[in-house]
């Protein structure tokens, strides 16, 4: 497994601001209080957005479109089909899928494409929150996220997923494909790519990134169940048999 540091700190990009691609969504900046912020985002109505701590800037950006819901959608699948593989090996699932879920940390709020957690009992205390998961207030924050990026990448939001407890993010857009994100050792400020998925052992990057590029519906979803087979059988290994 190879493994590249980067640095990351928090509210603030690594890499130099990018031109937005001719169809990708709005996106504004504007500048607030924080206390402001948390108040206008507090409902299950507000947009899409995450408060930048550093610059004070509130990020708000419109709905997605096809081309930013289609490898999202492409996750969910994975997950639905190897739990399906689980199942049909006699294993307890342990993990738990949530949708879009909202985060709240002391760096700002964050709303993830998809979020995955494997302890069933964490998942059965953020399901039925309103508004934001307050990781702050003990909440737990999810295993893995997924940020499926639209206007600009997303890696300036890796280290305040891991300062929130975060164990792996997975990035993806169409022009640097896919990759898997680790904390660096204990440092939470710092992050490594990683060739394959510690959370859901089986899925490597370069698989990753075929499954999230390929726009042929068969193909698509060939790689989507070899990928699930492979994730359950080294799941099935550690998981319990269900119970009777």
């Amino acid at each position: 497994m190879s493994r590249v540091s980067t640095p990351v700190r928090a509210g603030r990009a690594v890499e130099s601001a990018e031109p937005a691609p001719p169809n990708a969504p709005v996106r504004i900046e504007v500048a607030m209080p924080r206390a402001l912020f948390d108040r206008l985002t507090s409902h299950d109505e507000a947009p899409r957005c995450r408060y930048d701590a550093v610059t004070g800037l509130a990020e708000f950006v419109a709905e997605p479109g096809v081309r930013h819901e289609g490898p999202a959608g492409e996750v969910d699948h994975l997950l639905c089909r190897v739990a399906d593989a689980l199942a049909d090996r006699g294993r307890e699932v342990s993990w738990q899928r949530t949708g879009a879920l909202r985060l709240l940390s002391g760096d700002g709020a964050f709303e993830p494409d998809a979020s995955f957690y494997l302890d069933p009992a964490a998942e059965r205390r953020v399901r039925d929150v309103d508004g934001y998961v307050d990781v702050r207030a003990g909440l737990p924050a999810p295993d893995l996220v997924v940020e499926i990026d639209r206007s600009r990448r997303s890696r300036h939001k890796l280290a305040p997923y891991f300062r929130m407890g975060v164990k792996e993010a997975w990035t993806f857009d169409r022009a640097a494909g896919a990759a898997i994100w680790t904390p660096d050792g204990a440092c939470a400020d710092r992050c490594a790519s990683s060739m394959q998925s510690q959370v859901l052992p089986g899925v490597t990057c370069p698989e990753l990134d075929r499954l999230l590029a390929q726009r042929d519906p068969v193909e698509r979803a060939h790689l989507s169940r070899r990928l699930a087979r492979r994730v359950a059988d080294r799941l099935a290994r550690v998981l319990p048999h269900r119970l009777p």
